[in-house]
């Protein structure tokens, strides 16, 4: 192990542990923050006693650590905005040809609540891209 790796494990290391003992992941940036996310996940998975989601968890941690840079959690940001946008935008979709077809009061009213629960997701996602 080179002399850069080990500088880099330890800081690493170091960024995990501040990340496990911090409970709130949002006043980190990049790496740290997606670190200290996977780390709040670890202990929930760990509390709930759920193997699977525990290795599925230290295996991205792992790959984290490895592989994380300013620029793939930026592309991750990215790909996370323009899913949910997507996601508004189907939605959307759904409720105007549910009007359109005029469907019960009931229907639209649950496709309403579902387009409003995606522009939540996608606004919550957005202000997650712009703290990076």
């Amino acid at each position: 192990m080179t002399f850069k790796s080990k500088i880099l494990s330890i800081t690493f290391f170091a960024i995990s542990f501040i990340g496990f003992a911090q409970t709130n992941c949002a006043t980190l940036k990049g790496c740290e923050r997606k670190l200290c996310e996977l780390n709040t996940k670890l202990t929930a998975a760990k509390k709930a006693g759920n193997q699977n989601q525990i290795k599925g968890v230290e295996d991205a941690i792992s790959k984290t650590k490895k592989n994380c840079t300013t620029k793939t959690v930026n592309n991750d940001l990215d790909k996370k905005v323009k899913e949910k946008q997507q996601k508004v935008n189907e939605k959307s979709a759904d409720l105007n040809k549910a009007i359109k077809d005029n469907e019960s009061k009931e229907k639209i009213d649950k496709k309403k609540k579902k387009l409003d629960e995606a522009k939540a997701d996608l606004k919550k996602a957005l202000a997650e891209q712009k703290s990076k």
